[in-house]
């Protein structure tokens, strides 16, 4: 099978040259660039020079922006941090012009969970965002003219009844502290639902980790919500008093100021991003979004940051306190009528002015929301309000959801949320979900995403709950990316256990060693291991090989070198290195990153194929030699009758003979490799093949072969293959007991199987080599000194009886003999 190569760093940085999305890979604290596809570039306004730049370098616009220290946090931190419709300020053609983004800076980690690299990804969205923002002004614009048109309708008819009610004055004075009694319990009523609209807007601030701050026409800020709070230590009214500029990073201070005056002397929307201390006194970056407000008459009124829009507290209540002593007045002059009336109608229409100006105040905020926003009321689960993102997070038109319960509206999640938004509304506890993956009928069509989302409740006056806000957002993108990534990664590591390759990630600055499993497995070693206890390990002869290869591969940053080894058990192995060094700007290396492979059997392997060569080629020497001296003998004499000829002729068939046999050795052990060895099965008694085999023996005269046990057994097996490992196992013991002249054939019957074994009564073999005896080129005497052969017999051997589905062995005891046997079914 064709093993899968593994992708090159050219390879994969072409492939990520391919997308669409402008994607570029940064390393180290400081974000160097050290690849950007063509998207990216073209956002940036650069070209392929700013490749092993850090990001200051290359982009000198961004000092003062965030985006750098969000790299920097990614880098230490090992996070993800993203973004939508993200300002940021570029220079593009020697114009600084403001876009807006949709990013991500992700953390890749290697198998050791350090971070090796920072993804990052962006999509240009300005003109999606000024696009919105642009119909969000015109929906505002148009519900202005509305409310407007309705107001004055309604002023005209309070008009015409107060003209009736001044002719029904003259009549009755009773009558009219009559209305004014129902006057001063529809201003009640009016404050009341002034009070209620406030606090469920600050109910709603208070229970979010968003923080909000709100400001008059003057750049006074007037309300901090809990957030502020718990991020500066302060009271709110410690913020009100003294802010909290002070605790911004002096570096920020002045583009802030500039950012902020800039946008107050134009009454536009504006952002700035800066560097706070909180209490815990970790510096923190805050996102700052401010959005200008306007009374119902065009008059500027302030600011409110972060997108969110809040009642303004001290405003609304120095408002409220005014109406209260203008009703007193108008108490104190009811004898001039006409003025009372006049002067409670026009307090009534201011109240009613703030009450609008509130209502207003509280929908804007959810419209404007940078998140998915809708509110439920409790008593019925109706929707009051929805957001723009909330409408494209469920794939639905407005009409679809106003006036409609949420359960009407998004039928297909009722199955799995309407419990857990009933338990939110019964026990007044939060439900914050993450990545929760959802089946939503989206513009008609079902889709799965993954949302985080909260259903926050919201309590009235009384402190019951009378909605449900649900605050949401879509993380499908950032979801399906890390399980591509995990995916991603999780193949490599199969890929590396699968070859049982063992990683490490050396530092040439920290002097310190990171190891993966498998590298501690092929070392037993723990986690934590240092270079030097590596190297110690070493056999003495090869301790200068890693210095001299790490000094090597400075030349062309790849290293390679193989050692030997002892383990903590005195096992002696071998290893082979690779690795591949990577470098600060300045040339000087940084890491070295590389894999190491136990070659151990590769060596055992190329040992034995080394002794293979050396004995067959010494084997072969010896009867070529011998038939060729025969040979030249009878060519001088072949005119001569010789009685030396029958004796030389004997001599050239033995040579030619041990020629023959090693020769069908290696024949044997090739068939076996390619599956050409077959098997001729048939019925025969094993005590007749043993009294017929090894002729060659029994000629010799020296030595006598005694068949023992059961003489009638029989089986149904190949005669002839069983007779060649008789043969291997007898000639094993000529050549291992030279001095012995009995050697012992036994058969034996074990039921459905049958044993047959060859005993001899020499020295024996040593107990560390009996698990070898069966394996390819191995001989008991390596040196060749006592005996000749290949190594193949006991090899061949044990291939047949596999291929008759029997087991083949040997039981020896040093100075006691051996035996060796073979056990075959009978049929």
């Amino acid at each position: 099978m064709k093993e899968t190569a593994e992708l090159s760093v050219e390879q994969l940085n072409y492939i990520l040259s391919l997308t669409k999305t402008a994607t570029a890979v940064h390393v180290g604290e400081d974000a160097t660039i050290k690849f950007a596809n063509k998207a990216m570039l073209n956002i940036w306004g650069k070209d392929n020079q700013v490749i092993g730049k850090t990001l200051a370098q290359a982009l000198p616009e961004l000092e003062g922006q965030p985006f750098i220290e969000m790299f920097a946090r990614v880098w230490r931190e090992g996070i993800t941090i993203s973004g939508s419709d993200t300002a940021a300020d570029l220079m593009i053609n020697g114009e600084t012009k403001t876009f807006y983004f949709d990013f991500e800076y992700r953390a890749v980690k290697d198998s050791n969970n350090n971070v090796i690299a920072i993804l990052h990804t962006a999509t240009d969205v300005t003109e999606r965002y000024l696009n919105r923002r642009e119909l969000k002004e015109a929906v505002q614009n148009r519900e202005l003219l509305q409310r407007e048109q309705s107001l004055n309708e309604e002023l005209a008819s309070s008009n015409e009844e107060l003209n009736a009610i001044n002719e029904e004055l003259s009549k009755s004075r009773e009558d009219l502290f009559v209305m004014n009694r129902d006057l001063e319990q529809r201003v009640e009523e009016r404050v009341k639902a002034f009070a209620e609209s406030e606090e469920r807007f600050r109910s709603m601030a208070e229970n979010t980790d968003i923080l909000i701050a709100v400001g008059n026409e003057t750049g006074k800020k007037f309300y901090f919500n809990k957030a502020w709070t718990k991020l500066t230590g302060r009271t709110s009214k410690q913020l009100i008093d003294s802010g909290w500029e002070d605790l911004m990073d002096e570096r920020d201070s002045e583009e802030y100021k500039s950012v902020q005056l800039g946008a107050y002397q134009k009454r536009v929307s504006y952002s700035n991003e800066f560097r706070l201390r909180g209490v815990d006194g970790k510096v923190h970056w805050m996102l700052k979004k401010g959005t200008p407000r306007f009374l119902s008459d065009g008059t500027f009124a302030g600011y409110i940051s972060s997108c969110v829009d809040i009642t303004q507290r001290k405003e609304d209540e120095q408002l409220l306190q005014d109406l209260n002593e203008e009703l007193a007045t108008s108490n104190e002059e009811l004898a001039a009528v006409n003025e009372e009336l006049a002067a409670t109608n026009e307090e009534l229409e201011k109240s009613f002015n703030e009450l609008v100006i509130s209502e207003r105040r509280f929908r804007t905020l959810i419209r404007q929301a940078p998140v998915a926003i809708c509110v439920i009321r409790a008593q019925d689960l109706m929707i009051t309000d929805v957001n723009d993102a909330y409408l494209e997070l469920v794939g639905k038109e407005r009409i679809e959801l106003e006036d409609h319960t949420i359960w009407d509206a998004v039928a297909e999640a009722a199955e799995g949320y309407a419990p857990v938004l009933q338990n939110v509304i019964d026990t007044g506890i939060p439900f914050h979900a993450r990545e929760h993956e959802v089946t939503l009928i989206r513009k008609g069509v079902p889709e799965r995403i993954f949302i985080d989302f909260v259903y926050e409740p919201l309590r009235g006056l009384s402190g019951e709950i009378i909605s449900v806000m649900v605050v949401g957002n879509d993380v499908t993108d950032k979801v399906i990316a890390r399980h591509s990534i995990e995916d991603s990664e999780e193949r490599n590591r199969l890929a590396v256990e699968a070859a049982e390759i063992g990683t490490y990630d050396y530092s040439y600055e920290t002097d310190t060693l990171t190891t993966g499993g498998r590298f501690n497995l092929i070392f037993g070693v723990a986690n934590g291991v240092r270079r030097e206890e590596i190297i110690q390990m070493y056999h003495p002869d090869d301790v200068d090989l890693s210095p001299a290869a790490h000094e090597a591969a400075k030349n062309d940053g790849k290293l390679f070198y193989e050692t030997r080894f002892q383990k903590a058990d005195g096992s002696l192995r071998w290893a082979r290195f690779h690795g591949k060094i990577y470098y600060h700007n300045n040339g000087q290396p940084k890491r070295i990153l590389g894999t190491v492979l136990d070659i151990t059997a590769y060596k055992k392997l190329q040992q034995q194929k080394d002794d293979f060569i050396s004995i067959a080629s010494h084997e072969l020497k010896t009867p070529i030699t011998s038939l060729k001296a025969s040979l030249q003998l009878l060519q001088r004499m072949k005119d001569n009758s010789s009685p030396h000829f029958p004796k030389l002729i004997e001599q050239s068939a033995r040579s030619m003979n041990k020629i023959s046999e090693l020769v069908e050795d290696l024949l044997n052990v090739t068939r076996m490799q390619e599956g050409l060895v077959q098997l001729n099965k048939e019925n025969f008694t094993i005590a007749q093949m043993l009294d017929d085999c090894c002729t060659h023996v029994r000629q010799l005269g020296t030595y006598e072969l005694i068949v023992e046990g059961d003489r009638n057994l029989q089986v149904i097996a190949d005669e002839h293959r069983l007779e060649q490992v008789v043969v291997n196992f007898v000639n094993n013991a000529i050549k291992y007991a030279p001095n012995e002249n009995k050697i012992f054939l036994t058969v034996e019957d074990l039921g459905d199987t049958a044993k047959v074994s060859v005993r001899d009564t020499g020295p024996g073999i040593a107990k560390e080599k009996l698990p070898h005896l069966f394996e390819r080129y191995f001989r008991a005497d390596p040196s060749g000194a006592q005996v000749s052969g290949l190594g193949l017999g006991l090899y061949i051997s044990a291939d047949i009886i596999e291929r008759h589905k029997g087991k083949i062995g040997v039981d020896s005891e040093e100075g006691k003999g051996s035996t060796f046997w073979f056990i075959i079914p009978k049929a």
